[in-house]
């Protein structure tokens, strides 16, 4: 088997500070995002262009620890490219529905595994790690390998591209990379105004991380980039009534 994957990188943003302050928050935070976790999981689905069908569980393999979710396939086709894509950005939603901030990155590249002795190393993890943990917003973030992957561009929910060339905030610079638009995919289900605002979308997480007025600029900046980006991908065209990934 090859050792060739795509590795997705899940955390939750915010969460070594909770530790310290209230242990009992953070752990039911991580107990939410488990349970979406657990939900996906269990999911079935068909991609339309292709008519191809994927039993996640069996395409994505998924290991938990601490605040961290690490999402990989086992081969680097097509399917698994869209399976593990498909499956985050349904972990990000229910997340955000559920009350906890997430961010993500996802890789394209060598990983190795061996779950019998619990080993897993890889520049693909790596990779993903560092562009999720980089990026200053909640959103998914995607290597070069991944956006460039064949047939990857013609991927669409509706009339939007699932991938799209952005500047993606990071400390002290925007720099030119590659998103999900996961802000499209559930254009659907979202209910409130645009333009976006960012304290509508800290509003869920008050209880855990208190008052938006009270947070750090530098937090704050991490969901007024997180608003810019929904509102920009949610005042593309509208989704024909496909509209599904």
């Amino acid at each position: 088997m090859s050792n060739r994957r795509f590795v997705a990188h899940i955390d939750i943003l915010g969460m070594a500070n909770l530790i310290k302050s209230d242990a009992e928050s953070a752990w039911k935070l991580l107990t939410t995002l488990a349970d979406c976790r657990d939900d996906v999981l269990e999911y079935e689905i068909t991609f339309i262009d292709t008519a191809e069908r994927a039993v996640l569980a069996e395409r994505v393999k998924c290991l938990t620890f601490s605040d961290t979710i690490l999402l990989y396939t086992l081969s680097d086709k097509l399917v698994d490219l869209r399976s593990i894509v498909w499956m985050t950005a349904q972990i990000l939603n229910l997340s955000l529905s559920g009350c906890v901030p997430i961010r993500a990155g996802i890789s394209l590249g060598v990983f190795f595994v061996n779950e019998e002795r619990s080993m897993y190393a890889g520049p693909a993890l790596v990779d993903a790690y560092t562009i999720g943990e980089n990026a200053q917003w909640l959103g998914i973030v995607v290597s070069p390998e991944v956006y460039y992957f064949p047939r990857a561009s013609e991927w669409k929910s509706g009339v939007s591209d699932i991938f799209v060339r952005y500047g993606i905030p990071t400390k002290g610079a925007v720099v030119d990379g590659f998103a999900v638009n996961w802000p499209a995919v559930y254009a659907k289900s979202y209910v409130g105004e645009i333009p976006v605002q960012a304290d509508a979308i800290y509003s869920g997480f008050v209880d855990s991380f208190g008052p938006y007025e009270k947070l750090d600029n530098a937090v704050k900046l991490k969901y007024e980039n997180t608003a810019t980006f929904m509102t920009q991908m949610l005042q593309m065209p509208k989704l024909d009534p496909s509209g599904e990934p």
